[in-house]
This record gives C-alpha cells, sequence and structure tokens, in this order.
C-alpha cells in the first residue's frame, strides 16, 4: 500500500512539475500591453489596415518590466493564419550583434587584440589586395597590393574592405566565379571554407579608410571558431543562447519548431504577395552545416529581447554574466564615425554628432535585418524597443520610426 502511495505521489509531482513548466514557456509569449502603451499598438495596426505589412510582433520594455508584447496582423495571407507572440522570424543580419558579443566574451578571455591583424589567425588574408577593376566580360579583375593590414576591430566597425556581392553587379561576378556564398544559403560548405575563398578576393578600399557593410561578421564568425575551438552553432548555442534561455534562436530549426516559422512578402503593384526573393528558403533547408556570422539567425521577439536585457543590464541576465560591464561600454562607445549612426563593436550607435530624428536617447545601441526585423537598447532610459516584420525588400523604415516615436511619446506622456 505504501509503495502504491509513493508512486502516486512520484506521479502526482511529476505531472504538477510538467504543468508548471508549460506554463512558464506560455508565459514566454503572454500578451501584455500597459495602457499607456495602447496607441503602440494602433499605430501598428494602421500600417496593416492600409495594407502595408502583413503584420508582425512588437516587444517593448520600459523601466524593469515589459510593457507590450503583442502580435498584430495575418502572418499567412494564404491561409488566414493571424500572426502569434511565438512566431519565428528570419532576423537576417540581427545575427551579427550576436557574433560581435560571442567575439567579445573570447576577448576577455585573451583570445585576441583589436588591433590584431586577421592573417594572424587565417593566413589567407596576409596579401590583401584593392579592387581597382573589374572585367564583366570574365569576372576577371585588376588589382592592387593593400598598404594596410586589417585588423580585428575593422570587422566590428565594417570598415576592413570587404564587401556583400548582392550589393553590386559586379561585384556579384566577382562572389560567383569564387563560389562564395553570403548567407540565406544553405549549401554544403563549411563557414572555413568560405572565408578562404573570400580571402582571394580584392577589397573594395584600404583597410580602415571608411565604413562600408559586408561580410566582416562571416570573418568573425571564423575567427569565434578558431578562437574557440568548436562550431558557431555549438558556441552560439553553448556559451549564449541556453545561459540566456534563448530557446527558439537556432540556425536551423528543429522540424518541431518548423511551422512557427512565418514566411516573407513584398509590397507589389497588386498589393501584398509572397517575395520572390530567392533566398527565403533557409532556414530549414539545406546541408546544414554552413553557419554565417553576419546573416542565418532566425528568432522570435522574446528570445532577442533576452539577448538585449543582457546588454541593457551590462552583460549579466538572471545572474548569469557573459560580459564585463567595461566590455559592454567598450562595444557601445564609438569607434567609427561614418557620417550617419557611428559605430560601436558590432552595434550601430546613435552618438552626440548623429544628425537624426530618431526619437531613441543618445548613446543607444541597435541593429536591423534583411527582412525588416530591429531592435534598439536605450539606456538613458531604459528601453528596449523590437519589431519583428517579415517583409521584403527592407523599405518598411516609417513604421519602424512611428513605433519608436509612438513608445516614446507614452513615456514621455506618463511622467
Amino acid at each position: 500500500m505504501k509503495n502504491t502511495i509513493a508512486i502516486l505521489a512520484i506521479i502526482l509531482g511529476v505531472l504538477l512539475l510538467n504543468a508548471c513548466n508549460k506554463r512558464k514557456v506560455n508565459n514566454r509569449f503572454a500578451t501584455i500591453e500597459k495602457p499607456q502603451f495602447e496607441n503602440v499598438t494602433k499605430v501598428l495596426n494602421k500600417y496593416v489596415r492600409e495594407k502595408k505589412v502583413t503584420g508582425g510582433v512588437a516587444l517593448v520594455y520600459h523601466n524593469h518590466e515589459i510593457v507590450l508584447h503583442k502580435s498584430f496582423g495575418t502572418s499567412n495571407i494564404e491561409q488566414n493564419i493571424p500572426f502569434t507572440n511565438d512566431n519565428i522570424f528570419r532576423i537576417a543580419s540581427m545575427t551579427k550583434p550576436i557574433t560581435s558579443v560571442a567575439a567579445m566574451m573570447l576577448y576577455e578571455e585573451g583570445k585576441f587584440k583589436l588591433d590584431d591583424p586577421v592573417s594572424k589567425f587565417i593566413p589567407e588574408f596576409s596579401n590583401l589586395q584593392v579592387l581597382d577593376r573589374i572585367n564583366r566580360q570574365d569576372s576577371s579583375f585588376v588589382a592592387h597590393p593593400a598598404s594596410q593590414v586589417m585588423t580585428i576591430e575593422q570587422l566590428f566597425t565594417f570598415s576592413s574592405g570587404l564587401y556583400y556581392g548582392f550589393d553590386n553587379d559586379s561585384l556579384s561576378l566577382l562572389f560567383a566565379k569564387a563560389g562564395i556564398s553570403e548567407g540565406f544559403e544553405e549549401r554544403d560548405i563549411l563557414l572555413a571554407d568560405n572565408i578562404k575563398k573570400l580571402a582571394t578576393l580584392p577589397l573594395l578600399h584600404e583597410p580602415g579608410e571608411r565604413y562600408h557593410y559586408g561580410l566582416e561578421m562571416d570573418v568573425l564568425g571564423r575567427l569565434i571558431e578558431i578562437w574557440s575551438g568548436m562550431p558557431l552553432d555549438k558556441f552560439f548555442a553553448n556559451r549564449i543562447f541556453k545561459p540566456l534561455g534563448m530557446q527558439d534562436t537556432y540556425f536551423y530549426l528543429p522540424k518541431e519548431k518548423e511551422q512557427r516559422l512565418v514566411p516573407v512578402y513584398m509590397n507589389t503593384p497588386d498589393g501584398i504577395a509572397p517575395t520572390d526573393y530567392p533566398l527565403t528558403e533557409y532556414p530549414i533547408r539545406g546541408a546544414k552545416k554552413y553557419f554565417s556570422g553576419g546573416a542565418d539567425l532566425s528568432s522570435t521577439a522574446y528570445d532577442y529581447f533576452l539577448f538585449c536585457k543582457m546588454m541593457l543590464q551590462k552583460g549579466e541576465l538572471h545572474g548569469v554574466r557573459l560580459l564585463k560591464p567595461e566590455t559592454v561600454a567598450l562595444m557601445s562607445s564609438t569607434h567609427l564615425e561614418t557620417g550617419d549612426q557611428d559605430m560601436g563593436l558590432g552595434f550601430g550607435l546613435l552618438s552626440a554628432k548623429t544628425h537624426t530624428d530618431l526619437a531613441r536617447s543618445v548613446g543607444s545601441i541597435s541593429w536591423g535585418g534583411f527582412f525588416s526585423t530591429t531592435f534598439w537598447i536605450d539606456p538613458a532610459e531604459q528601453v528596449i524597443g523590437i519589431l519583428m516584420l517579415q517583409m521584403y525588400p527592407f523599405e518598411y523604415w516609417n513604421i519602424q520610426k512611428e513605433f519608436e516615436k509612438s513608445i516614446y511619446d507614452a513615456i514621455h506622456n506618463n511622467r
């Protein structure tokens, strides 16, 4: 009899634990809308009514609490499926800040110095060339030797001379001929092999000369693999995602989570339609062994919030410290003036010199993604703003600015 009671007690305990865990998971995606932030939702729904976006998920954190976490609009127009807070988005270049944090964790371990040449760790970058011209007939090029070395700091600030091929038809010819991946495509190659190929191409300008957005974070991702001795996906999972409780962030989604990934749409003269962009098949197909440090993660608004909150709290979340406060301060300071937002280490930085109509405070750090996702972290106001859309091309700056303005209007009007 006693054994039977003990067994029943164990079973009941397991059931209660499972119920608690399920409730805990569900609370990650609970809808939250503090009354003073209702107008934020109205602003977002206006864009849905005007058929400028299909919808998305918004998350706002202010003064130690989430004040808005709400989905809006339709995630799948063909099947009339509404957005939900647990939807997974292709965050594309919002991978870059995560790669930057991963690298700076290894910086704290003494694996590199910011002024180290990249060639110290990847010898293929020893003989840098700067592009003079491209022969479009055969995709050959003429170049001259670079006068400067490429440093690791330049990777963080996008000033190394690297570039994306899709920016320019001629540059894309070089990438195609060399067989280089730019992310968004799951080819049967390793990051190490891709970076070696990249090192054979000429730079667009002298290292350190100016800002130009490119494949720097893919190179930094490869360096993380070299410094840590593990593939980039393993480092992210073991050293960042698991410690922070980011349960839905992956390079390749598990089968059981694929249905939560939302499709990408575009605006056409006839209205919103599925995008014809060819690289939106990631992250659920392909060889599943290529990990782009610049582009390939998918995530939820809540998961990305956990990452942002760690940065807002100077490198710590829920008793887990990823970075020292002084390292976060280093990342959040100006390392390159661009004429627009300055560059910190892997984050855009709103400096006192920046001329902008953004509502966020000076000292805010931010980034965005190719499929219209965005975030910013404002330490002065203790604000995190995240807006996850899934639209291409990236031309939804107005909704992002109005979203931001409505948040600060709500904060200032309730003081």
